[in-house]
């Protein structure tokens, strides 16, 4: 199995008025992990990000906010990637996921960007698909043409609780992988964790 070497929370980074969206469910997770793991997360100008170290298990994993708008994360990544050589098969990205109802979440490894516009954008710019993912479901609006509009609006409260308790969940199954670097032994935690 690749171990994790860094931890990428994907959204739209650029304006403060997105910071409590759906599509930034994935940067507000690393924030939600940097205070429960006190790490502080520095701006970095010329690589065009937010970084801060996550340092459990005799390990040190980097986490990572692209200062970027969703449709542009892959190049702040590759970026940040190429400057500390790390690979992407050693890269998770956390991101919200249509396909999924809030409350829950689940790995990938490798596949295509399921229409997810911040992955699609990776794919492209590493020219490669065989990276970690931590999927967020945030539901789907019942008009598919309100897709858009969705995704740049705030969960319902409801809906939040059920992604905060997920989100919970998700921690501890980051931290076997993280603990183990056994991919299937987290991937089975969380999945066993979800309720659909």
């Amino acid at each position: 199995m690749n171990n994790i070497k860094m931890i990428v929370g994907l959204g739209n980074n650029i304006d403060e008025k997105f910071i409590q969206t759906r599509h930034n469910i994935g940067s507000n997770y690393i924030f939600n992990l940097s205070n429960k793991f006190n790490v502080k997360l520095k701006k970095i100008k010329k690589l065009n990000a937010n970084i801060g170290y996550l340092k459990i298990f005799d390990k040190k994993i980097m986490l990572l906010i692209p200062n970027s708008f969703m449709n542009n994360s892959g190049k702040s990544i590759f970026i940040v990637a190429n400057f500390y050589k790390i690979l992407l098969k050693n890269i998770l990205i956390v991101h919200d996921e249509l396909d999924y109802l809030p409350g829950i979440i689940k790995f990938k490894y490798g596949g295509g960007s399921g229409g997810h516009n911040g992955i699609k954008n990776i794919i492209k710019i590493f020219n490669d698909t065989l990276f970690y993912r931590l999927r967020i479901g945030i539901g789907r609006p019942r008009n598919k043409f309100q897709v858009n509009n969705f995704v740049l609006s705030s969960p319902t409260i409801i809906e939040q609780k059920n992604i905060n308790f997920a989100i919970k969940n998700s921690l501890k199954a980051l931290l076997i992988f993280i603990k183990t670097n056994n991919y299937n032994r987290a991937l089975n935690y969380l999945h066993s964790q979800n309720n659909g």
